[in-house]
């Protein structure tokens, strides 16, 4: 799927020698206005990385003469480099619950309150980040599949391979749906499947390119919650049509809102649901920005972690997975229902804070599952 050779092949001595002349190549990725034209690029000497079908795009290495030259071709809407994003951090500790408890933050959003009605019961939810620790004795239950997309790059040969080497997607993953298994945590919708999408690397960064397949391997296995617990502030036009395009396709994409008003993608994306995070207090004072719309906890969180181990965390991170794991119980409670429908749920049923109405540090307010799936 990856690394196909476009162009044509020249011996071995005329490379080394072009090598020593020739432009250093650039990972950009281009895009079409309708279809892709793969012999275009082949045509203009393009070592072709990646193709992507949810939208009209392909990640390859050019150099930068032929990249001005393609960049003025009709078809081509536009050319840009292969950007990095990163999950937000958040300090650690070691947690190691001796029973069953139900962390604060699915207590504070009333999830215990909406088990009666739903438990998000498979419920495809895709966890968009460094994988899930697919042993995990309080998430293996829910884990239901998922995909390496920066595979088959080292270190990362196998593609089906989505063990999370970091910690971050695991944690998320808990808060979501940890299995209520009388051990650990349990999560906001204990009985929804859980997807593993390894789009980030085990320092918890990642192209913009891996990240657009993990979206669109979402689509193509029907997931319908997105969770992306990561951001950056560049106005991505490539993660925004694929964001876009999963919307579309009727998927429910929620992301964390960046800190100190500093506009974060793929939050700020208007097919996407921007999340801050709240501490025991309700407090919210670091996240704000003309696009959120939902708040929720995540300070001193207590959930899953690497290695079936359990930690402490907090940041902007995980309001994210709270509300993730609210719009699956209402899909669960309410199946007819379009992906807009449930948005609109989440925000009219969420408990107001700060201003009255919505307000830059409490969008909506805070995510309320039991008024949620009531609704």
């Amino acid at each position: 799927m990856k690394r196909i050779a476009a162009g044509i092949l020249l011996s071995c001595l005329l490379l080394s020698v072009c090598s020593i002349w020739a432009p250093h190549p650039q990972r950009v990725i281009v895009v079409f206005h309708t279809n892709l034209d793969v012999n275009l690029l082949s045509q203009h000497g393009a070592t072709i990385d990646q193709v992507f079908h949810l939208i009209p795009a392909a990640v390859v290495e050019l150099p930068e003469p032929a990249i001005q030259v393609l960049s003025k071709n009709p078809q081509v809407k536009h050319i840009q480099p292969d950007y990095y994003r990163q999950y937000i951090t958040a300090p650690l500790s070691a947690a190691e619950p001796d029973r069953q408890v139900i962390p604060w933050g699915v207590d504070r959003i009333d999830a215990d309150r909406a088990w009666h009605i739903s438990t998000g019961e498979k419920v495809k939810v895709a966890v968009v980040d460094t994988g899930i620790d697919i042993d995990h004795p309080d998430l293996q239950e829910n884990i239901h599949g998922g995909i390496n997309t920066i595979a088959p790059q080292p270190p990362y040969p196998d593609p089906d391979d989505f063990n999370d080497d970091h910690g971050h997607g695991t944690f998320c993953a808990g808060i979501i749906a940890a299995v209520d298994n009388d051990i650990g945590v349990i999560g906001v919708a204990p009985d929804a499947w859980l997807y593993g999408v390894k789009v980030l690397n085990a320092s918890g960064s990642g192209y913009i390119s891996d990240i657009v397949e993990g979206i669109q391997w979402c689509i193509d296995k029907k997931i319908q919650v997105i969770s992306m617990s990561f951001g950056g502030y560049d106005n991505d036009p490539v993660l925004r049509a694929a964001c876009d395009a999963a919307w579309e396709h009727g998927a429910v994409l929620v992301a964390s809102e960046g800190p100190c008003g500093y506009t974060s993608y793929p939050a700020a994306f208007d097919s996407v649901i921007a999340v801050a995070a709240t501490d025991r207090n309700d407090n919210q004072p670091w996240e704000y920005g003309a696009e959120l719309e939902l708040v929720a906890p995540g300070e001193r969180i207590l959930s899953t972690y690497g290695g079936g181990g359990y930690a402490v965390m907090s940041g902007t991170s995980f309001g994210c997975p709270h509300v993730s794991g609210t719009a699956a119980l209402v899909i669960a409670a309410h199946p007819g229902y379009t992906n807009d429908m449930i948005r609109r749920i989440l925000c009219m049923t969420a408990e107001d804070l700060g201003t009255p109405g919505w307000d830059l540090y409490y969008g909506y307010g805070l995510v309320d599952a039991e008024a949620a799936v009531a609704y």
